[in-house]
């Protein structure tokens, strides 16, 4: 199973750029034509976080991006990584992350679930090795193939136990790169606030700043009009540095908040990000 993953991964790596969005528009269409979960997911987030904004082709547009990354993804751990790092057209405040990588405090990069998210790591490649938290899938046939894919590139997988967070500390006290993924559901945080809802935020964040003194930007890999994509780097508001864990994590949520805004359409809204809620609060995500 592990050799038959890793062919049809191979296989689909090798489809032109064009023919990989042309297919993931179609599955966004799909979604949306049969109203799947994650069309009633997606929906339900942009009603909650963008009400100015929220419509059904927004919902659309939202699903076929989503289709063009997951179809995009492929080439992305597997493809030439030549003509990968092609697809890459501009990087927005490049001198931001260069200051950022040049200063021994360390580097903490903040990379939400945006455009390509996963396109991050064929560009980082460019200025060096990083080091992020990495979970095993639960299909033992994925398991080595996706440990091909995420060592690919001289990167440092830290697994997410109590090891894993200590390599991330260390990586950081090293004057190394370490990445995490802001908008996740944790299995412990605080509420924040996130677009005016209420969301459980991770703490990690917060913690690496205020022990290690390390440097925190956030970075998104959007698509572009004409397929390609652009980076943009970010700085957080100085309030994640913060001791107070709320305080910090509410910085984090902004940050999120301000690289979503430069494309909601290509934000991942398909996420049951507020499935845990604060008690006494209505439980979303429930459709027949």
């Amino acid at each position: 199973m592990s050799y038959l993953a890793r062919l049809l991964l191979g296989a689909a790596a090798l489809l032109p750029r064009s023919v990989s969005q042309r297919l993931g528009r179609i599955l966004g269409m799909v979604n949306f034509r049969l109203n799947t979960r994650a069309a009633q997911v997606t929906r339900t987030n942009l009603e909650l976080c963008l009400p100015e904004l929220q419509s059904e082709a927004l919902v659309r547009q939202s699903l076929i991006e989503t289709g063009m990354t997951i179809f995009e993804t492929p080439a992305v751990w597997l493809g030439n990584l030549t003509r990968v790092d092609g697809w890459i057209a501009e990087v927005h405040n490049e001198p931001l992350l260069r200051r950022a990588l040049a200063d021994r405090a360390g580097l903490l990069l903040l990379l939400p679930h945006l455009g390509n998210w996963e396109l991050f790591n064929v560009f980082f490649r460019r200025y060096g090795e990083m080091t992020a938290l990495y979970h095993p899938p639960r299909q033992p046939y994925l398991q080595a193939v996706m440990q091909e894919i995420r060592t690919r590139h001289g990167n440092h997988m830290a697994p997410t136990d109590r090891s894993g967070l200590m390599a991330l500390f260390r990586a950081l006290n090293a004057g190394g790169t370490v990445v995490v993924l802001p908008d996740q559901v944790p299995a412990q945080g605080v509420f924040s606030d996130f677009f005016g809802q209420a969301a459980l935020t991770d703490t990690l964040g917060s913690r690496l700043v205020g022990k290690t003194g390390a440097r925190v930007l956030g970075v998104a890999v959007i698509r572009r009009l004409d397929g390609r994509f652009d980076v943009h780097v970010r700085e957080p508001d100085k309030n994640i540095q913060n001791d107070d864990d709320e305080t910090s994590a509410r910085a984090i949520n902004q940050l999120v908040e301000s690289l979503v805004h430069l494309a909601p359409h290509q934000y991942q809204w398909e996420y049951k990000r507020f499935k845990v809620r604060p008690a006494g609060s209505r439980k979303l995500y429930r459709y027949r």
